[in-house]
């Protein structure tokens, strides 16, 4: 884009930064008639929810580290958890290229074994999607509606996710998720799996549901599993942060433990074996995207990698926004919160 092209031009909305909120309010305002500028400072779609290759995370990574911390990624080899820290680079650039880059990302000396679990990870480089803010939907959950709602489908696709695994003690196991699951696994006792059921089964039957709600209500949903259901270990890690999605440290009653968990139980079988979708390249950022190619279709104009100098308000109760390549009247303006130091 040539500078200065954008001078003068004017719009109804002027809307920065492109995650799931600005994304959505974005396509409404366009659908609805109003001519639509969509910008975003950085070189990719979703803001903080956004998602990257292997070797585009690692760019990411150095772009915003704190250049005075040590950069520290857990590496998880023969299936042990290490403590190894390193970054990877790309494998297409050359080999003189990749050293003066291991050397500006991370002087550390790794390991033969490492360092060869590292580069057949970047053989299939685009293979893996990493997120920023890792994100599932449940497959009745309020989103799964409102994107089937907005006939979403043709621009994003959804994947069951099939297996869930639990670091615990070191190691990595996987967990059952559904009734068949916990039948067919080999990793739980017979007693364990009798405490999985009969907690699955509580969820399930309604009645058993408002009665443990109403009795239980003013409990940790912690102390419910450990005095009602008898759960502890890695079976009360695996209901509390795979399947209820608790985060550690943190506490939740059992009025909202059950309810995550009535919800997890009702999830699964609407399009298989799973209770959770997550997306096919990436989750919050491919629903910001698809929402963000619906308002490009009803004419709304997208600018990537474009910084926002200053926001001023004019005589006329519009809006200047002074970007790299020009400045832009706007009646409204919209922007994600990470934009309003610079407003």
């Amino acid at each position: 884009m040539v500078s200065n092209e954008l001078d003068g031009m004017q719009f109804d909305v002027v809307v920065l930064g492109t995650g799931l909120e600005e994304s959505i309010i974005a396509s409404e305002a366009a659908a609805g008639g109003k001519s639509v500028l969509h910008v975003d400072r950085n070189p990719y779609y979703g803001g903080s929810n956004a998602c990257f290759s292997l070797s585009k995370m690692l760019e990411w990574a150095f772009c915003h580290r704190n250049c005075c911390q040590t950069p520290s990624v857990e590496v998880l080899v023969g299936g042990q958890l290490t403590d190894a820290p390193t970054f990877v680079i790309s494998g297409e650039a050359s080999d003189q290229h990749d050293m003066d880059t291991l050397q500006r990302l991370a002087p550390f000396e790794l390991s033969p074994e490492t360092t060869e679990k590292l580069q057949a990870m970047l053989k299939n480089d685009r293979s893996y999607m990493i997120e920023l803010v890792p994100k599932v939907v449940f497959c009745r959950g309020e989103l799964t509606e409102m994107l089937i709602s907005c006939e979403i489908g043709e621009y994003v696709q959804f994947k069951g996710v099939a297996h869930s695994y639990l670091a615990h003690n070191g190691t990595i196991e996987r967990i059952p998720e559904s009734k068949e699951d916990i039948f067919a696994s080999t990793s739980l006792s017979l007693i364990e799996k009798r405490k999985l059921m009969r907690l699955m089964t509580m969820v399930s039957d309604n009645t058993l549901y408002t009665h443990i709600l109403d009795k239980y209500s003013d409990t940790q949903f912690t102390q419910l599993l450990q005095d009602k259901f008898k759960l502890s270990g890695m079976l009360l890690d695996a209901v509390l942060y795979l399947i209820v999605r608790v985060n550690r440290g943190d506490t939740i009653s059992s009025r909202e433990g059950c309810e995550r968990l009535h919800k997890y139980v009702k999830s699964i079988g609407r399009y298989g074996r799973m209770a959770y979708l997550c997306g096919m390249y990436g989750g919050g950022s491919e629903i910001s995207q698809s929402f963000c190619r619906l308002c490009a279709v009803s004419g709304g104009t997208y600018i990537l990698n474009e910084k926002v100098a200053a926001i001023e308000s004019t005589a006329e109760n519009e809006f200047s926004v002074v970007l790299d390549h020009g400045t832009v009247r706007a009646k409204q303006i919209v922007m994600s919160p990470d934009y309003t130091s610079t407003a």
